[in-house]
């Protein structure tokens, strides 16, 4: 039996239904795709917060929805839900449905929630398609002002000669100040003790008191009691000095390139949303935190802005997540 080449196989079929009705009718089922992203969005999208308002993210989320609102015509609405560290909004996203209306804003400490968690009910590589990363921020670390200590290689040394008796506070067990705490203490090979609170406030009054002698957490709480002297400023945790504290050292700097914690916020979408929608949106996002004025709000709030395309921000995204599951598994914590 002669087998014909597929491409006259293809023209034989081609022309048994119809070349000509065929071509047509693929082309304007393509002519509709593209006027139907043109034309989006033709309703309001929401934006699924797993923070209560007034945090970092909440802050991100409403400030990029605003300027969405204004380009698109259509509300941003910002629906926050909380609970489990940012899971319950990311089941919400997971589960809504793939037509370009529905997306997760989300963090670094969510992402480590979700994929160090055994009883997470989403698979955060497998429910979402990435959009964009939105900005990112830096961590400070900073200890009482009554240690015998005035700089990273000090406080190391007095941790290592005092092992099991220095404190360090966190938002919980698997937080993203958990996650920095135990990077530090593994690559400085140090046995410090955990401390979970509910919150940035508590942590700060018990550091500040010395119930707790050594935290890692945002440059806006910690750096305005650096400067009063209540507390020593011991590193940050970006590869660049924050221009907030332009005087504290990076942990790069200091000998220390592995401890590199950024706490970024960025866009997800519940797998299957067309591609071409994603792309519209993300183009938005990124042209809105390249705004000067835009600039300007995340830098007061300690962040710079990134506004990447959804394969930079996705592959980002899989390099977290191996990071952390990577460490997790070496010092044995688990988000559960």
């Amino acid at each position: 039996m002669t087998i014909k080449p597929i491409s006259r196989c293809l023209a034989i079929v081609m022309a048994a239904a119809g070349a000509t009705s065929f071509t047509a009718s693929f082309k304007a089922a393509a002519a509709g795709a593209a006027s139907a992203v043109a034309a989006y969005p033709t309703k309001p999208i929401r934006f699924l917060v797993g923070v209560a308002p007034g945090g970092g993210t909440d802050f991100a989320a409403r400030l990029i929805g605003a300027r969405l609102a204004e380009r698109f015509g259509q509300p941003v609405i910002t629906d926050n839900r909380t609970g489990a560290t940012g899971n319950i909004a990311l089941e919400m996203a997971a589960r809504a449905p793939a037509d370009g209306y529905t997306y997760a804003v989300f963090n670094v400490g969510h992402l480590t929630s979700a994929v160090l968690s055994r009883s997470a009910r989403i698979d955060a590589a497998k429910d979402f398609s990435s959009v964009s990363q939105i900005a990112s921020g830096t961590l400070m670390l900073a200890m009482n002002a009554g240690l015998p200590a005035k700089s990273l290689k000090e406080f190391i040394a007095h941790a290592r000669s005092n092992p099991g008796r220095i404190n360090y506070g966190s938002g919980g067990v698997a937080s993203t100040q958990h996650l920095a705490m135990a990077l530090l203490a593994h690559e400085a090979k140090l046995d410090l003790v955990h401390v979970p609170y509910k919150g940035t406030g508590p942590i700060t009054v018990d550091l500040v008191s010395g119930q707790i002698q050594v935290s890692i957490s945002n440059v806006l709480g910690f750096y305005p009691h650096v400067k009063a002297g209540r507390l020593v400023a011991l590193a940050v945790t970006t590869d660049k000095r924050s221009p907030l504290a332009p005087d504290v050292a990076t942990m790069t700097e200091l000998g220390y390139p592995k401890v590199q914690v950024d706490i970024w916020q960025g866009v997800l979408a519940p797998a299957r949303t067309p591609s071409a929608i994603i792309e519209k949106l993300s183009r938005a996002i990124a042209e809105i935190v390249a705004e000067p004025d835009v600039v300007q709000k995340l830098a007061a709030q300690g962040a710079t802005p990134a506004g990447t395309s959804p394969k930079v921000f996705d592959k980002f995204l899989k390099d977290e997540a191996a990071k952390w599951l990577a460490l997790a598994k070496a010092v044995n914590i688990s988000a559960d």
